[in-house]
């Protein structure tokens, strides 16, 4: 691939092939040079606001558990008064870990409105900004209630004690009750959002959020799009408890729903670089995927696939990712195969 300044030197040439006659500069136009310094224009004396991307709102929703950063998106064919064509099927898709990911989702969901005429509406739901990405208040946001809970270990080999579990539950009764009824009714009333279809994506501690609602509320959601879940958590948590109730239920699912499951490289098979310093190996390393999570991943979903309430499950691992960048990747394609209709 190119680089921006081969491309750049290779537009010139073309351009002064073509036209002979072209000179081609990079020094400010005479007309500008021979202007007074009180009639320029320069870069530095615009005023600056915010970026701002089209079709989209956002609100800061107060509660007592604190503030979360709510944004949305719809189709750019549609106008501010986001109203869709009557026969339109569209597809809702919410993400917790919003302020990470709400972005990236809008730019998938966009790319296929402009190929293949699908229709879209991203809901982000996430926290305030600050000068970290992933908020502490995601871990008793995103994981359930449990009698007591395995603390992860601090880099000293120590239980952490700056983090908490357990209210997973609140948070989703909150989306339930307070967020996913003002978007479908109050924001979209004539958007056709409860004819076409409704997936949750989450990744890492949002994958646990995402099983456990797939487990214990999957009515909820036609897909479950879930990138690199901690599935063994809190010594198998998940599969102890609300799996094994999921599985045993009398009735199924109605209509089934579809899963799909995501991850990237795992440590054991990171192959040392030859530049690479003794730090930016360890980096690597540590930011990795849990070299467990493969096998945890195939085996939840062989144990899945013979439930009646399950429709389809779609998994893929991407090799080079790490834990941390196969959000993205996992989104980008899950994402893919749900506004497509595959999953």
């Amino acid at each position: 691939m190119l680089s921006v300044a081969a491309c750049h030197s290779s537009m010139l040439r073309c351009l002064t092939r073509a036209r002979p006659s072209l000179s081609l500069s990079l020094s400010p136009p005479r007309s500008l040079i021979h202007l007074p310094p009180k009639h320029r224009t320069m870069a530095t004396e615009h005023s600056h606001g915010h970026a701002r991307v089209p079709n989209t709102l956002e609100w800061l929703a107060k509660t007592k558990r604190g503030d979360y950063l709510v944004q949305v998106a719809w189709p750019l064919c549609w106008g501010e008064d986001r109203v869709a064509a009557q026969d339109e099927k569209v597809n809702l898709v919410y993400l917790v870990d919003g302020n990470a990911y709400f972005f990236t989702a809008v730019d998938v969901s966009r790319r296929l409105e402009y190929l293949n005429s699908t229709r879209t509406v991203i809901v982000g739901i996430g926290y305030p900004p600050s000068k970290y990405v992933y908020d502490f208040r995601r871990g008793p946001d995103l994981t359930p209630f449990a009698d007591e809970y395995d603390m992860p270990l601090d880099r000293h080999g120590k239980p952490r004690t700056d983090i908490s579990f357990g209210e997973a539950e609140q948070f989703l009764d909150w989306m339930k009750t307070d967020v996913m009824p003002y978007v479908e009714n109050e924001l979209f009333p004539k958007a056709n959002l409860h004819t076409g279809r409704k997936a949750l994506f989450g990744h890492s501690y949002g994958g646990i959020f995402a099983l456990n609602t797939m487990f214990t509320e999957p009515e909820l959601f036609n897909s479950f799009l879930i990138a690199s879940p901690v599935i063994w958590w809190n010594k198998d948590f998940l599969i102890r408890k609300p799996e094994k109730t999921f599985l045993a239920r009398d009735k199924p699912v109605d209509p089934p729903f579809s899963l799909a499951l995501t991850w990237g490289t795992g440590k054991s098979e990171l192959e040392r670089e030859p530049q690479e310093t003794d730090e930016e190996w360890w980096k690597r390393q540590n930011c990795a995927e849990h070299d467990e999570m493969r096998e945890a991943a195939q085996t939840l979903a062989s144990r899945l696939e013979k439930s009646p309430s399950v429709k389809k499950i779609w998994t893929r691992e991407f090799a080079g990712e790490d834990h941390g960048s196969v959000a993205v990747t996992g989104l980008q394609q899950s994402l893919m195969q749900f506004i497509l209709g595959k999953i």
